[in-house]
């Protein structure tokens, strides 16, 4: 496994939307998230925690052949997955900040079906990326 630059950026809109998102002591935030923006921002959270662990892991030599080989397979579905969810969140968020910019302005009709548009693909790419992540990350924490 490589190290990947969506780590940093999901580490960053992780700490970004903390005080929108659950309690530190909430073992699933995704599961507590009320909004497509907060459910986006604690899954990617959770797939770049994830990956850290599972790059540990990985590299440690006492792991299992057959655990680092089913590590790397989990990491080959959450990745693109993750990585769909990013680029939808990113839509998401630019097609959000056009709203806003375009209020009092006939542009605000096209903006806000934008803003609807990117909110579906943003709901579909959760639900896409949940599986994947869920199950990296269940294997990671069985490791």
């Amino acid at each position: 496994m490589t190290r990947h630059p969506l780590r940093a950026l999901a580490l960053a809109l992780a700490l970004a939307a903390t005080p929108a998102c659950a309690p530190l002591e909430d073992a699933n935030p995704v599961a507590v998230a009320e909004t497509a923006d907060q459910k986006a921002y604690a899954l990617l959270a959770m797939y770049a925690a994830v990956l850290e662990e599972a790059t540990d892991l990985v590299r440690d030599p006492a792991l299992p052949a057959e655990a680092r080989r089913a590590l790397i397979r989990a990491e080959r579905l959450a990745t693109p997955a993750a990585e769909t969810l990013r680029i939808a969140f990113v839509a998401w968020l630019r097609a959000r900040a056009d709203y806003e910019a375009s209020a009092g302005l006939p542009a605000r009709d096209r903006a806000a079906v934008a803003v609807a548009i990117a909110a579906v693909r943003l709901d579909e790419a959760i639900a896409a990326a949940r599986g994947p992540v869920g199950a990296f990350a269940a294997l990671v924490r069985a490791h």
